[in-house]
């Protein structure tokens, strides 16, 4: 009956693979086929930054430090980063789909890919608490729903929404680090304090750009009670290293 019922809406609503272009009926993952979301949606597995979790591979620095960071000198409140791939190619595309045209599938098929990975975090950590990165009212009331919430959910990932985001805030795009993080200032609140007081909690996020926004929260929960604190995202902006005379830039990718 799901078969059935899944072949008649790929029918009435025909959609194509964002990759290959190929009709997608029945055994396809949301926004792209089968066989080009596995080639696609890839966990990263090269080396990290030790301070900011930035792939060294593309923005090469000294020893286990990233250019960004001993350029910038940036420090973290939290304990760790981790995510499960790059924000590039077919990761971007379903994340985009899933926050800007609230097509709300896609967030099964990403819980799905990021399933094991993020559950073999939680224990690698002892995570006893994980908490999603809340959203504001009216992106709620737009969108209809949470995207972090909807990953963990696809995941089977029990977590607990004690945040919230009173405040809208500018829109972190185009913004530099800086930036970012005085706009993110005072935008979050807990919601239920006594929930954090020892806790090791996980913060879940979709992406991860500056790590302005989960550097707040992080501040955020420690003072609230929590023990520590560790981030994972589903994916990773990278930045590259570009070339200019005989200088050196940075630059989003």
């Amino acid at each position: 009956m799901g078969k059935l019922y899944g072949a008649l809406l790929d029918l009435l609503f025909p959609s194509f693979c964002s990759v290959c272009g190929s009709f997608l009926f029945l055994n396809h993952r949301a926004v792209a086929c089968k066989e080009c979301w596995e080639r696609g949606f890839k966990k990263y597995s090269g080396r990290k930054c030790k301070n900011c979790g930035h792939p060294l591979e593309l923005l090469p620095g000294n020893g286990e430090l990233c250019l960004r960071c001993l350029k910038e000198n940036r420090s973290f409140s939290f304990e760790g980063l981790f995510y499960y791939t790059l924000y590039e190619g077919l990761p971007e595309v379903a994340i985009r789909e899933l926050k800007f045209n609230s097509f709300r599938p896609v967030a099964y098929e990403i819980g799905r890919e990021v399933s094991e990975h993020l559950k073999r975090v939680i224990k690698e950590i002892g995570a006893n608490l994980v908490v999603p990165v809340p959203v504001h009212k009216s992106t709620l009331k737009e969108r209809g729903f949470n995207q972090t919430e909807e990953i963990l959910k696809g995941a089977g990932v029990e977590y607990r929404p004690l945040l919230e985001k009173p405040f809208e805030g500018e829109k972190q795009s185009g913004l530099d680090f800086k930036s970012r993080r005085e706009n993110v200032k005072g935008l979050f609140g807990v919601k239920n304090l006594s929930e954090l007081f020892g806790k090791r909690v996980l913060l879940f996020d979709d992406v991860f750009t500056t790590g302005a926004t989960a550097d707040e929260i992080s501040e955020l929960l420690k003072k609230g009670g929590a023990e520590k604190v560790f981030v994972y995202t589903v994916a990773y902006t990278p930045l590259r290293v570009k070339n200019a005379g005989n200088s050196m830039a940075l630059r989003e990718f």
